[in-house]
């Protein structure tokens, strides 16, 4: 595939990783942020929402951990997806003291609603893209974000999240 004709970035730029995937974020970003935006949801309120469907329930605690938000973040995330009636709080059975996170009809339909548009933001940024190399682009991507590394939440909040 020819390379798309566009913005040309001084040489050491164009070539340092970080700044190329600093580049890409932004532009996915931007159109996550766009379809989110037109759902009433943020890229937070998603994060949260995808956990707590794929893993709940779930106490805020873990959710907090899992996506490795903060948690006084998390609280605010939260507290939007329950008063729009996305998810419910219920006493944990086990441990009367904590609360489980429970996705609503209203909020898995929301989710499938989300996902669908995200998919379409994806391929736009990824346009310039054969499958294989969205494929390979996504292989290498998970490898070095499933990585354990330094990242302290207010990194991943900034970056990931932010």
């Amino acid at each position: 595939m020819i390379p798309p004709m566009g913005i040309e970035y001084p040489a050491d730029l164009a070539t340092r990783i970080g700044f190329l995937l600093s580049r890409a974020h932004l532009l996915a970003r931007e159109g996550a942020d766009r379809v989110l935006g037109e759902l009433g949801l943020t890229a937070k309120g998603y994060a949260a929402l995808a956990t707590v469907i794929s893993d709940g329930p779930i106490s805020q605690r873990k959710l907090s951990s899992r996506i490795r938000m903060d948690p006084a973040t998390m609280v605010d995330v939260i507290d939007a997806l329950e008063q729009s009636g996305r998810v419910v709080r219920r006493r944990n059975p086990n441990d009367r003291r904590e609360y489980a996170l429970v996705t609503t009809a209203a909020g898995r339909a929301l989710f499938a609603r989300a996902r669908k548009a995200l998919d379409a933001a994806e391929r736009e940024t990824l346009r310039d893209l054969d499958l294989k190399e969205t494929e390979q682009l996504r292989e290498l991507l998970g490898r070095i974000a499933r990585r354990p590394g330094p990242l302290t939440t207010a990194d991943v909040e900034r970056s990931l999240l932010g």
